[in-house]
C-alpha cells in the first residue's frame, strides 16, 4: 500500500511538470566560475558571449558555465533524462558525466553519461538519478568550440518513458558574432554632405565657384570649399577577440588605416586648392590619398572637403572613398578594403522636359520618330548634355530607368545646334517605351532653344512645345 502511494505521488509530480504553463530556463551561471565563461563574461545571465565576427575561425574552445533551472518545484524522484544539443558549435573534447551537477541541495543526485558526447559531436544525453525530489536546478560546465555564427545550447528534460518535464526544452544562445570594426561612409545630403554641391554658372568664367544660394553649400562650406561627405570608423569595444575575455581594442588590434578618395581633382590640386580628410592630405590629379589617418577616423565622423584652386574650373564628377586597414593577424582574419560613395559635384544648367517621348520599341510599332533640336545662341560652347527618363510606360521587360542623368553629348558648339533622335536616346537610356524625358544642358537658359518634332511614316511632321524655351523649361540645377 505504501509503495502504491509513493508511485502515485511520483506520477502526480511528473504530470504537474508536463502540464506546467512555463518551462525550465537555461542561463549562464553567476560567476566567477573558474576557467569558464559565465554571466561575468557575458554581461548577464541571459546575454550571449559577444565574439567579433572578424575573430579567427575556429576561435578555439572554452568551458561554458550554464544552469538549467526549473520553473517551479523540483525534479521528480527517480531517473530523469537530460539531453544537451548544440547548434552552430561542437563539443571540443569528450564530455564526461561530471559536467552536470546539482545546483541546489540535491542530497541523492548522481549523473551518468548515457550516450553521445564525443569530441566534435553536437549531442549528449545524461541519466540523472535523484531518489529524493529536492533538486530545482542543474549546473553544466560544457566544453564547446563555437562555429562562425551564433552558437546555441538546447536542453531537454524528460522521464525515462519520454514524458516531458517542465515544458520539455530550454534554449540559450551562448555565442553571437558581431562586427567589432566598421567603416561608415555618409554622403547623405544633410548628413555627411551638408548640402548639394554645385558649381555655378553665375560667375565669369563659369563653374569657377560653388553655388552659395538656394540651399547650396552651408557652413563650413563656402564659394571655394565643398564638403562631399564624412568617413568614420566605428568600434564595438564589447566584442571579444577570443574566448579568453580579450576585448577588441584600439590601437592594439588595428595597426594601420589608410584612405584613398577617387574622383576628378583637376580643380583642387593646384595653387590654393586641396582635398582634406582629418589633418593631412596628398592630392594627385585623379586621386586624393590620405595616409595613416587611424586616429582621426576613430575619433568620429571626419569630413572630406575639397577646396578649389585659384581660378580652377570645377568639374562635374562622382567621388568615392576606400579605407584599407590592417588587423592584428594573431587574433583576426584580415578583411578587404571598405568602399563607399561620397557626394557628386554637379553644375548649374538648363533642364527641358519633353513629355510623351517614344523609344525605339514604340517607334517600331507606331512608325513615329522623335527629333529634339537644341540650339546654342551663345558664342561659347556649352558644357555636356545629359538625358534621363523621368517616368515610363510600355517599356521593355525588366527595364529600369537610370537613377542619374546619362551624358549624350560633350557640348553644343557656339552659335550651333545639336539634333537628337529616338535611336540616340534609346541607345543611351534603353527601351523605356513611352514617357517623359528630361534633357539637361550645362549652359544658361537664355542661350538655349529647344524644340521637339515627331515625324510619321507618311512624312507628316508635328511640332511640340512651340514657343520660347522659357515656357517649357524648369531652370533648376542639373548634373
Amino acid at each position: 500500500m505504501t509503495k502504491n502511494i509513493l508511485l502515485a505521488a511520483t506520477a502526480a509530480s511528473v504530470m504537474a511538470f508536463a502540464g506546467a504553463a512555463s518551462a525550465h530556463t537555461l542561463t549562464f551561471q553567476t560567476g566567477p566560475v573558474a576557467g569558464a565563461i559565465d554571466a561575468t563574461e557575458t554581461g548577464g545571465a541571459t546575454s550571449a558571449y559577444k565574439l567579433a565576427s572578424e575573430a579567427k575561425v575556429p576561435p578555439g574552445s572554452a568551458n561554458f558555465a550554464l544552469v538549467d533551472t526549473l520553473s517551479g518545484g523540483n525534479l521528480p524522484s527517480g531517473n530523469v533524462v537530460l539531453t544537451v544539443n548544440l547548434t552552430g558549435a561542437t563539443f571540443s573534447s569528450a564530455v564526461g558525466a561530471g559536467v552536470v551537477t546539482g545546483a541546489t541541495a540535491c542530497t541523492t543526485f548522481t549523473s551518468t553519461l548515457s550516450s553521445g558526447g564525443a569530441s566534435g559531436s553536437t549531442s549528449v544525453t545524461f541519466l540523472i538519478s535523484n531518489s529524493a525530489p529536492d533538486c530545482s536546478a542543474l549546473n553544466m560546465l560544457l566544453p564547446i568550440t563555437p562555429g562562425a555564427g551564433t552558437a546555441t545550447v538546447t536542453t531537454t528534460l524528460a522521464t525515462e518513458s519520454g514524458t516531458p518535464i517542465d515544458g520539455l526544452t530550454a534554449s540559450r544562445n551562448i555565442v553571437v558574432r558581431g562586427s567589432a570594426f566598421d567603416v561608415v561612409f555618409d554622403a547623405a545630403i544633410g548628413g555627411g554632405a551638408l548640402a548639394d554641391t554645385f558649381a555655378t554658372l553665375a560667375t565669369t568664367p563659369v563653374y569657377t565657384t560653388f553655388s552659395t544660394t538656394g540651399g547650396h553649400n552651408i557652413a563650413p562650406e563656402s564659394a571655394t570649399a565643398g564638403q562631399l561627405g564624412t568617413i568614420r570608423i566605428t568600434v564595438d569595444g564589447t566584442q571579444h577577440a577570443d574566448l579568453t575575455g580579450t576585448l577588441f581594442a584600439l590601437p592594439a588590434h588595428v595597426t594601420d588605416a589608410d584612405t584613398v578618395v577617387s574622383g576628378n581633382f583637376t580643380a583642387f590640386d593646384g595653387a590654393g586648392g586641396g582635398a582634406t580628410l582629418g589633418a593631412a592630405a596628398t592630392v594627385t590629379p585623379t586621386t586624393a590619398t590620405i595616409n595613416n589617418q587611424q586616429a582621426a577616423l576613430t575619433a568620429g565622423a571626419v569630413p572630406f572637403i575639397v577646396t578649389r584652386e585659384t581660378g580652377g574650373v570645377i568639374p562635374s564628377s562622382n567621388y568615392s572613398a576606400q579605407v584599407t586597414y590592417t588587423l592584428d593577424s594573431t587574433l583576426y582574419n584580415q578583411e578587404g578594403p571598405a568602399t563607399g560613395a561620397l557626394e557628386t559635384i554637379q553644375r548649374d544648367g538648363t533642364n527641358v522636359i519633353f513629355p510623351w517621348m517614344n523609344s525605339t520599341s514604340i517607334q517600331t510599332v507606331t512608325g513615329t520618330t522623335n527629333l529634339i533640336r537644341l540650339g546654342n545662341t551663345g558664342s561659347a560652347a556649352t558644357g555636356p548634355v545629359f538625358a534621363q527618363v523621368l517616368n515610363a510606360a510600355s517599356s521593355a521587360s525588366g527595364y529600369t530607368a537610370a537613377p542619374a542623368p546619362v551624358q549624350i553629348a560633350a557640348s553644343i558648339a557656339g552659335n550651333s545646334e545639336l539634333v537628337i533622335n529616338t535611336a540616340t536616346l534609346s541607345s543611351a537610356l534603353g527601351n523605356w517605351g513611352r514617357g517623359d524625358v528630361q534633357i539637361s544642358i550645362e549652359a544658361p537658359s537664355n542661350t538655349i532653344t529647344a524644340r521637339r518634332y515627331a515625324t510619321l511614316s507618311n512624312g507628316s511632321i508635328t511640332e511640340f512645345q512651340s514657343g520660347s524655351v522659357a515656357s517649357d523649361q524648369n531652370q533648376v540645377n542639373v548634373p
